[in-house]
Formats: structure tokens, sequence, C-alpha cells
């Protein structure tokens, strides 16, 4: 019997309009031992009937149902499941484009060594299909330090925690007890694990993930005083896996750095895309822990010595974005 290459673990819930389109993204280019396990967190919809209907006869397609626990308690589960070399994590409203798997195993034949798959990606608004833009930007391409990989996202600005960031080799998420823990943010600390532990990294110059931005959906909803208090301490969470590992790293500091100022940054533009004021408790933080880095930038300085003022620039500009998009 075949060695499982991947196993790609979809967490599902109330779904039924886009799970077809993602799992046949899928399908269509599994040409290696491959297996798609989707966790229905008890969903009330259609989602469960469907993909029973439409893949119960699929070998290769498994569907576990467990008590609604969240997106991330339901990949948790599919991980405990998964027999595949690598590991990948897909939403159940995104898309896969043609060539994933198949790169995936031409790498991983050539170079065995790699634990680490990383790709660029792609977002679109729900019904714009045709209408994209970047999201992962990936600069470099080949095989590189993981360490190295999330250095040039976290400074170009287009790192995300999410979970369908990459591929990973199960063995790491195993020796290390990688788990998605909370309910909300719950793939900050993983997705950073990832690529603080891993030690060979392949970067695709495809897109390779498409991911759809729904109106309902928790990431583009509005948020109240505890997303935001969550959010931050789930940065600050993080931020302790970087001051507390890669001690022999030359990248260490310019990691810790980088991962500040992305978080700091990302903290301020949710506050005013949410139309609501920027939490004193990151602006303190802003003065006591950016204090200890040296700026490279005007914009930089600004940020660190004058947060306020950064502030109110970025909100005139945001204030300009939101009004052309109206």
């Amino acid at each position: 019997m075949a060695k499982t290459l991947l196993s790609v673990i979809i967490p599902t819930y109330n779904v039924e309009k886009y799970i077809v389109e993602c799992v046949d993204s899928l399908l269509r280019q599994v040409d290696a031992p491959t297996e798609i396990i989707i966790v229905n967190d008890s969903s009330t919809d259609g989602t469960l009937a469907l993909v029973e209907q439409k893949y119960g006869h699929q070998p290769q397609v498994r569907v576990i149902t467990t008590p609604n626990g969240g997106a991330g308690k339901a990949r948790d589960t599919g991980i405990d499941a998964a027999q595949g070399e690598f590991v990948f994590f897909c939403d159940p409203d995104d898309i896969v484009p043609e060539g994933f798997v198949a790169e995936l195993q031409q790498v991983t034949t050539a170079h065995p060594e790699i634990d680490l798959f990383c790709f660029n990606s792609q977002m679109f608004e729900d019904g714009r299909e045709n209408q994209t833009r970047p999201k992962v930007r990936h600069d470099q391409f080949g095989l590189q330090s993981p360490q190295q990989v999330l250095s040039r996202l976290l400074n170009n600005g287009s790192y995300t925690s999410a979970a369908w960031n990459y591929a990973v080799k199960r063995s790491l998420i195993t020796q290390h007890n990688l788990r998605f823990v909370d309910r909300v943010h719950e793939d900050h600390k993983f997705t950073l694990s990832v690529f603080v532990h891993a030690t060979h990294a392949w970067v695709s110059q495809h897109v390779y993930y498409r991911q759809r931005v729904r109106s309902g959906s928790l990431t583009n909803s509005r948020k109240n005083d505890d997303y935001f208090l969550q959010r931050y301490n789930a940065f600050m969470q993080t931020y302790g896996i970087l001051k507390h590992n890669l001690d022999h790293s030359p990248l260490k500091a310019q990691l810790e750095k980088a991962y500040l100022m992305h978080s700091f940054r990302l903290m301020i533009y949710l506050s005013l895309y949410n139309g609501t004021p920027v939490p004193e408790y990151v602006i303190n933080a802003i003065r006591f822990m950016g204090g200890k880095f040296k700026p490279v930038n005007a914009k930089e300085w600004l940020l660190i010595n004058r947060p306020r003022m950064f502030i109110l620039l970025q909100k005139y500009k945001v204030t300009k974005e939101l009004k052309k998009a109206a």
C-alpha cells in the first residue's frame, strides 16, 4: 500500500453553499496518495448530508462529526486522524488551484528533508471569483530556511497566521505537540511555531490558495472590545514563542522586531477599519516594547516614538479608502 503523502483537513460548519467547490478543487488534482478529512463541527444546515451524499463513496474522503467546538478544535481532530506525511489545513469556503499536490510530491521526492511547503495566495470577494488580489506574496523561491521565509513575509507585509498558508510535515506537529488551542485566533501560535521549528522550507512561485472573503464570516464582520483584547493577547503569547526559541539563530532579534511591528500595525488597522479607537493598551505596548528596537525608516520611527500621530495619519488613509470603496 502506497504511503499517504498528504492529509487535507477541512473544518466545516454550515458551509453547504461552498463545500462542494472546495472539495472538488482538491479531488481534481489528487494524483498522489492523498486523503481529505472533512471535520463536521456539528453543522445545523445541510452540510453533513451534502458531503456524505457527494463523497461518501470516495475512498480518499473521510467525514468526521464532532460536537461544536470551533475551527481550531476541528483541526485538532483532523490532526489526530491524519495518516499523511504532510498536513494541509483548508478552509471549507476556499479553493485550491491545480498543481498544488503535484508540486508537493515532486519537491518532497527530490528533497526529502523538506518539512514546510509554502506558496502564494490570493483573495476574492464572494461572488466575484474573477476579481482577485494578492494575499501572501513570496519574493524568493526554492529551498530556504523557514525563518528567512517568515522574516521576508513579515517585512513585506503579507504574513498571515492563517493555517492554510502552508503544508507542514506531520512529524513536526507531533514532535512539538502543536495544537490549535483557543476558539478565537486559534492559529496564531500554531503557525508561528511551525515556522520556528521547521528546518527546511520549499517556497513555490505559484498561487496555490484562493481565499474567499464573505461578509458574514468571523474575519470580515464588525468586531467588539473582547475581539481586540483576545487578538492582542494572542499576539503577545505568540511573541513569547519567538522570545523563548531560536536562541542560536542570527535572525532571532530581527524576527522579534518584525513580528512586533507587524502586530502593532495590524492592531491599528483592524481598529481603524472597524471604526473604533485603537485600544490604549496597544498604544502603551507600542511605547514600552517598541522602544527596545531601532527604527530603520521614518515610518517605523513614527510608529515607535509618536504612535498617536502614526494612527492619525493612517486614519486619514483608511477613511479615504473606505469612502472610495463605498
